[in-house]
């Protein structure tokens, strides 16, 4: 299904200010409560889907491997593949949970090969996907999820946001750290968020293009736009 992504940044200062009046103007997700959400992000030798996000193409496609664990950072047990395809502000994602355990891959070096059989079954549904993917960067950070009623829209906010593992043999560059700043992330049908969610700008949001791989990438070559 197509929907619209808009996202802010907010100083990390203000991450437990923001998730309080988030709080107050939807409901919180009973599916899914606060959790640590680990992403291993995918990318050919030369970067290439990088490269669509700092050239700001029109198309776009992220491809990771994703697993949750609980605030103290112990893992659940499912471990997921993911691609994102993205046309303008609208996106598709395609999504396979692995036969793997998330404390097995948790404890994997990303220059494992294994972690090259865990796309494939991504490739059924994307043939499109470049065959020369390999794990690049890993970042944790913990998310809130919430319902704008209203609008059926998708809220959520993404803080201590941490750069925990590289793969040296496709990155190098400074040690990993952590984020300046929080998302907080509209999903929905409208174009643009609700009246009822614009008050983000009062913590210091600022909307724009967000990527947490890009700046990841950023972090440790030292690299700014």
């Amino acid at each position: 299904m197509l929907e619209h992504e808009i996202k802010y940044l907010v100083p990390a200062s203000n991450a437990a200010a923001l998730v309080a009046w988030a709080s107050s103007v939807c409901l919180r997700d009973g599916k899914y409560p606060p959790a640590m959400v680990h992403t291993v992000y995918y990318d050919t030798p030369r970067l290439a889907l990088l490269g669509e996000k700092i050239g700001s193409d029109f198309l776009k496609t992220k491809v990771r491997v994703r697993w949750y664990a609980d605030r103290d950072g112990r893992p659940g047990e499912a471990l997921f593949a993911e691609a994102k395809f993205r046309v303008g502000s609208q996106r598709r994602k395609v999504r396979h949970r692995l036969p793997i355990s998330a404390a097995e891959a948790a404890g994997r070096p990303l220059h494992d090969p294994v972690w090259l059989l865990w796309l494939e079954p991504l490739r059924a549904d994307a043939p499109q996907l470049p065959a020369t993917l390999a794990p690049v960067l890993g970042v944790r950070y913990v998310r809130h999820r919430f319902v704008e009623a209203a609008h059926a829209s998708r809220v959520t906010i993404d803080e201590g946001i941490w750069l925990d593992r590289i793969n040296a043999s496709r990155l190098h560059g400074r040690i990993p750290g952590v984020f300046p700043h929080a998302v907080f992330e509209y999903k929905g049908r409208l174009p643009d968020p609700p009246a009822a969610l614009l008050p983000v700008v009062r913590f210091g949001g600022r909307r724009g293009s967000s990527s947490k791989y890009l700046a990841c990438y950023q972090h440790v070559t030292g690299m700014t736009l």
